[in-house]
């Protein structure tokens, strides 16, 4: 019998959702507006911005599938969820060094309530069902 989707796995995901969407819709508008950025002139400035945009959507379009993987059940998208919030708590740790207290807490905080989420018994359970 496979157990129904915990509400915490369906909030990590619509977070997730959130900044897939997000990732797009910076993505799109830096790529209309990258010739207010900079001068016409710097062509290397504006291939720069360029490439940031589209690698902000492409991540944007990969953000949404591992999303849409959470609500299945994917082990593979709880585990990259996890690598990045391991990241995420390893950029916190660094941002304490660098005398960023607040940001750096909040990163590692972020980091350790989606892990929680993700690894509570019954989201647990429902990962296991899905194998």
């Amino acid at each position: 019998m496979s157990a129904t989707r915990p509400g915490s796995v369906t909030f990590v995901a619509v977070l997730v959702y959130i900044n897939g969407v997000l990732n797009i819709i910076g993505g799109v508008v830096i790529l209309f507006t990258r010739d207010q950025m900079v001068r016409a002139s710097n062509a290397g400035a504006i291939a720069g911005i360029t490439t940031a945009a589209i690698l902000s959507i492409v991540l944007g379009i990969v953000i949404l599938i591992v999303a849409r993987g959470l609500l299945s059940g994917s082990r593979l998208a709880r585990g990259l969820v996890t690598v990045v919030m391991i990241l995420n708590a390893v950029s916190g740790v660094i941002l304490l060094f660098n005398f960023q207290f607040f940001s750096g807490i909040l990163e590692i905080l972020w980091a350790v309530v989606v892990m929680y989420l993700l690894f509570t018994q019954r989201a647990n359970a429902f990962f296991a069902s899905r194998a």
